[in-house]
């Protein structure tokens, strides 16, 4: 059983010609640029984690910290040195920019209960000092998780955070610096901390 696979550009290029990420991904004809990681913890062998289509350029690290998660990206989007960690769902449709220093993120990695953080760090602890990774015990049961839906043609600015259960609406813009906390309604501009709707985008720009 493969408790963590790890893969950079370069052994991902090799990695595929030995095809031995079939059963964890698939892709069209995208791009993988100098920066993308794959990061899964205890995969499942066979399961199909991600699903990207034609003409993408990632150079982003996804990380699935458990082994659940899902993260689906459409035809011809961009997505800089961003970070994408998935226990649930993370979709993003086509056309989607999404610049650096960006982090989607469909949990909340612990219980709002301390006593189970208490235990999460105990097993952490104990996890990390047998040579384990340092999560293989963590118990997902306790952490509230919910999917991401990025639709096309949205604009993700730099340093943005995008929370657990949010919807982006097609055409949407997020000023960099944002956080994300509720959906953003189609054809609109949102920025800050929570993320506030700024403008409208006029109607001769929205697609028809």
């Amino acid at each position: 059983m493969i408790r963590k696979l790890i893969l950079s550009l370069k052994t991902f290029r090799q990695a595929r010609r030995l095809k031995a990420l079939d059963s964890y991904m698939s892709f069209g004809n995208s791009h993988f640029l100098i920066g993308f990681n794959l990061i899964l913890n205890n995969p499942e062998a066979n399961k199909n984690y991600i699903k990207v289509g034609d003409d993408s350029m990632l150079q982003c690290t996804i990380i699935f910290e458990s082994t659940t998660g899902e993260v689906i990206i459409g035809d011809k989007c961009f997505i800089g040195a961003s970070q994408i960690i998935s226990k649930n769902k993370v979709e993003i449709q086509n056309g989607v920019f999404i610049a650096w220093g960006c982090c989607i993120y469909d949990h909340d990695s612990h219980s709002i209960d301390y006593k189970e953080r208490e235990k999460d760090i105990q097993r952490q602890l104990s996890d990390y000092r047998s040579g384990k990774n340092f999560i293989e015990s963590k118990d997902w049961s306790v952490v509230n998780s919910k999917p991401i839906k990025i639709c096309s043609h949205t604009w993700i600015g730099m340093n943005c955070i995008i929370l657990k259960g949010v919807t982006i609406g097609e055409g949407a813009i997020v000023g960099a610096g944002s956080v994300v906390t509720k959906d953003v309604a189609p054809w609109t501009i949102v920025g800050g901390n929570p993320a506030r709707v700024v403008k409208e985008i006029p109607f001769n720009l929205r697609r028809n």
